[in-house]
């Protein structure tokens, strides 16, 4: 509640500890982790949400029960990585078996598998290269690397931490090369 309502209060008291000289690459610098924080969570909502509405759409054409129960499980699935997809796609098909039987659950099965492959190789790649530009390579790193570090824990943290360290980077870099770039004064 805090952090919400006193945020840009608590934010000047932290940027106020750095030296003078540092406080407004310090505050740009946390413009842009936030930006980019902003950015990753606007697009794993999105993918969350094209996720949630392909499979609870393949449910309700197939028939099977607990269609919107679905889509909400798949939907806040999407939010963990890398088995959050699997373990909502899973519940998914189980319903199916249970509710209409083999043939509808190999059906809905191939729909999770469909919905998943779009989403991790067309729109997870584009909506985080162009949002957030963190390159996927760097997203698969830093979910293991969370992993090893904290577990389900880390790999929860480990992209958003990633997509606002490579934010900050950037910026302190592109700050660094526009300085290099200004013509010296003339000593005359």
């Amino acid at each position: 509640f805090f952090f919400l309502y006193e945020g840009e209060r608590i934010w000047s008291w932290i940027v106020a500890l750095f030296p003078r000289a540092a406080r407004d690459k310090v505050h740009s610098s946390g413009q842009t982790a936030w930006a980019s924080l902003t950015a990753f969570v606007r697009a794993t909502i999105i993918v969350a949400l094209t996720d949630a509405m392909g499979i609870a759409l393949g449910a309700w054409v197939l028939g099977v029960p607990l269609t919107f129960a679905i889509g909400v499980l798949v939907f806040l699935g999407a939010f963990i990585p890398i088995i959050g997809a699997l373990l909502s796609g899973m519940v998914a098909v189980l319903v199916a078996l249970v509710a209409q039987g083999p043939v509808v659950a190999l059906i809905m099965l191939g729909v999770v598998i469909l919905v998943q492959q779009i989403e991790s190789h067309v729109l997870q790649p584009f909506l985080m290269g162009k949002l957030v530009a963190v390159h996927p390579l760097a997203i698969i790193l830093a979910i293991a690397a969370g992993v090893a570090v904290a577990g389900i824990v880390g790999a929860l943290i480990a992209v958003p931490l990633a997509a606002c360290l490579n934010g900050v980077v950037r910026h302190l870099v592109n700050d660094a090369q526009e300085f290099q770039d200004e013509p010296e004064p003339d000593p005359a």
